[in-house]
């Protein structure tokens, strides 16, 4: 995957993924609302976070449907742990973090970077 595209970068969260599946949101929502060029990648920590996860009945659903799902977008090889190397990488490169941790939510705004989060149990926003 070419990363010097000049498509900024959305990346996904591990609760947002699983939220967009409880709530109904389909993730192609970040399309409508992203009003410049972009592309949606999944960190290849967050998959190694879903793999391990060990949940039951609808959550295990949920997180089996989002793997799924998951495998149309390109990964983005980040390590560690998750939420420290979202913020970790958006220090250094321009992009929109999806995120339902109103902590890290915070972090990242206070870096000046734009956040896509659940609103309501029904939508996508962006701040």
């Amino acid at each position: 995957m070419d990363m010097a595209s000049l498509n900024k970068l959305v990346l996904l969260d591990t609760n947002f993924v699983l939220s967009c599946y409880k709530f109904g949101i389909n993730l192609e929502e970040i399309d409508r609302i992203v009003d410049e060029a972009h592309e949606i990648v999944v960190p290849e920590n967050v998959l190694r976070e879903l793999k391990h996860l060990n949940l039951k009945g609808k959550d295990e659903e949920a997180r089996k449907t989002m793997l799924t799902i998951l495998n149309r977008y390109p990964v983005l090889p980040l390590h560690n742990k998750v939420d420290a190397s979202l913020l970790e990488y958006a220090q250094l490169h321009d992009c929109i973090v999806c995120t339902n941790d109103r902590n890290l939510r915070k972090k990242l705004k206070k870096m000046g970077k734009k956040t896509i989060f659940v609103r309501g149990r029904s939508h996508l926003e962006m701040e």
